[in-house]
């Protein structure tokens, strides 16, 4: 019955090298021109390649696709393969050009954002692949049994709630069954109805019952909170791996590491309180910064980030996402002057006209004129706009 199996496969590092080596021992032997060889350097990149090459082929094979007709390209980077070799992207570029008129990479093609794409000669990968259940069983285990940190427990769960100073033994007489009345009617002797207290019993209870119910809505409001929040987390991500990641291929663990640092790094544990619409006003904002990483990475091909993993780190503070909140201050405020001075110009504008008695406010006195504008530039509420304003219009008057 395991014989029937198809069993899969998975590429082992010692072979491809071997492999790789033999490709450029045979190159430099049918080629005597030191040009025209492949030096240390050279082999070096080669290994590299074939190293990240085959890891990023077991990943794919321990998520279950089907690699077997046809081996995907290599996706990378520029930039993180110059940061593996520890040299220059110059170099790494240089590098790949002497590996294609080698034929060690058959073809190159450029993604723009989502990096490069590299295809390796078929013979280094056809080399025997281990298979065996066990090996593969134990290289899903690694793979699944990653140690990542669990979400903090936004949602809380309900438990029942005891009542240690409930007296229901007292309350029982030695008949099994017979339960004597919590209160005991004492009749007054000089009205002969009950005591006060005892007449407040039903009001006591109801409000008692209320206190249950206002707890119990309570904690359904924070639920729905937690639930809220945690899926502000989600919806952060899906729209960060659709822009910046295309075509990342993740399994469940990785994910779940990735959520846990947006967690902790963009959110902040959500330790600082807020309403519902300042999360969604936080939330456009985390937006409009990947908006702005995206467009940045449009305009230029050899542009890069590091894996979301990283970019997400709370450690990471040299290029995080958290490095975009200055850039994006800084482009607000920039939006903001440019806005300014453009408001700023049609008043201009409306005066001139007005002196000229043209335009739609000539009927309208300086006064007239001078409110109609102050309350249209107030709705921006922007202190920096009224006081621009006071100084364009000192400008205009006295001129």
């Amino acid at each position: 019955m395991e014989n029937s199996k198809a069993l899969k496969g998975y590429y082992d590092f010692s072979r491809l090298f071997t492999a790789t080596k033999t490709f450029i021992d045979t190159h430099n032997r049918n080629h005597d021109q030191l040009t025209k060889r492949l030096n240390a350097n050279h082999r070096a990149t080669a290994e590299l390649i074939t190293r990240l090459y085959a890891k990023q082929l077991n990943q794919a094979i321990t998520l279950g696709e089907d690699i077997t007709e046809s081996l995907p390209g290599f996706t990378t980077f520029n930039p993180s393969l110059a940061s593996c070799k520890g040299c220059t992207v110059r170099t790494i570029i240089n590098h790949k050009e002497r590996l294609k008129a080698a034929g060690f990479i058959t073809n190159e093609i450029h993604r723009g954002k989502s990096g490069i794409e590299l295809w390796i000669n078929p013979s280094i990968f056809q080399a025997k692949k281990v298979s065996t259940i066990h090996n593969n069983i134990q290289i899903i285990k690694e793979v699944y049994n990653l140690k990542v940190k669990n979400f903090h427990p936004l949602v809380h769960e309900q438990q029942e709630l005891k009542n240690n100073n409930s007296s229901v033994n007292k309350l029982t007489t030695k008949k099994e069954g017979v339960r004597l009345s919590a209160h005991r009617q004492e009749i007054t002797a000089v009205t002969g109805t009950p005591q006060e207290q005892h007449k407040n019993i039903r009001e006591s209870r109801n409000s008692a019952s209320k206190k249950q119910e206002q707890i119990a809505k309570s904690t359904n409001a924070k639920e729905v909170d937690s639930a809220f929040l945690l899926q502000l987390v989600r919806d952060f991500w899906n729209y960060t791996r659709i822009l910046l990641y295309p075509d990342i291929k993740l399994s469940q663990p990785e994910e779940t590491e990735i959520l846990n640092a947006i967690w902790s790094s963009v959110y902040r544990k959500f330790k600082i309180t807020g309403s519902k619409k300042d999360w969604e006003g936080y939330q456009e904002i985390l937006y409009k910064r990947i908006d702005m990483v995206s467009r940045w990475l449009e305009r230029n091909p050899s542009r890069w980030i590091p894996p979301p993993h990283l970019y997400f780190n709370p450690e990471n503070k040299r290029n995080g996402f958290n490095k975009t909140y200055e850039w994006f201050l800084k482009q607000e405020l920039l939006k903001k002057e440019i806005r300014n001075q453009i408001l700023i110009q049609k008043t201009e504008y409306e005066w001139n006209d007005h002196k000229k008695g043209k335009g739609r406010h000539k009927n309208k006195t300086r006064l007239q004129l001078f409110r109609i504008q102050q309350q249209r530039l107030s709705q921006y509420k922007d202190d920096r706009l009224l006081s621009q304003y006071e100084k364009s219009l000192h400008k205009v008057v006295n001129t």
